[in-house]
């Protein structure tokens, strides 16, 4: 399935480059956190069922476009569930935002002798990640919603309660609008 119009000639599935998704952010684009794309592939949430039929038709339409990142594949193959193979054919048909890295060698600590050196990185996270580690996000849903703020994202969507209850913090540090995907399609009327 190849997509068309916001994303350019882009086959599902494949990278998209730092350009691409520039032109991509214009219109909405929504990352799907890794609990959302697991239960597109299962439909176990029922309460989210149809909000994600809903969500996949605005997708064809071409109305949002909707990206995930290599951090969710992550999750998937830590997945102990016969059902594992299913969720990774849905990743595979979601674009990819590159993961945006947020930590930083900022330097390397050298000390020795004449019969030992050790070399010690310095490493430095990303004033943003940091921030969202401040709101008690885990460390690998930081990860996401900073890689979603990143990559210009319009909306972050999850089931996640941990991410949700702090969805005002993340909007004022970084502008998504973290919301479920029923709460998603009843804003935007579809």
């Amino acid at each position: 399935m190849n997509r068309q119009g916001r994303c350019g000639n882009l086959p599902s599935g494949k990278q998209m480059s730092s350009e691409n998704l520039r032109a991509v952010s214009v219109g909405q684009t929504a990352y799907l956190d890794n609990n959302v794309v697991s239960t597109i592939a299962k439909d176990d949430t029922t309460s989210e069922s149809e909000a994600l039929d809903r969500l996949l038709a605005a997708y064809d339409q071409e109305k949002i476009n909707l990206v995930t990142s290599e951090i969710t594949l992550g999750e998937i193959k830590a997945y102990n569930d016969p059902r594992r193979k299913q969720i990774e054919r849905t990743f595979r048909l979601l674009e990819k935002v590159p993961a945006v890295r947020w930590d930083e060698l900022v330097g390397m600590h050298i000390s020795g002798d004449s019969r030992t050196w050790i070399n010690s990185p310095m490493i430095q996270n990303d004033t943003l990640y940091d921030a969202l580690l401040k709101l008690a996000l885990e460390r690998v849903d930081a990860q996401h919603v900073f890689v979603a703020a990143k990559q210009g994202c319009t909306y972050f969507v999850t089931c996640d309660r941990g991410i949700l209850t702090r969805a005002s913090g993340i909007r004022q540090l970084c502008g998504l609008t973290v919301q479920r995907p029923s709460e998603l399609v009843a804003s935007q009327g579809w």
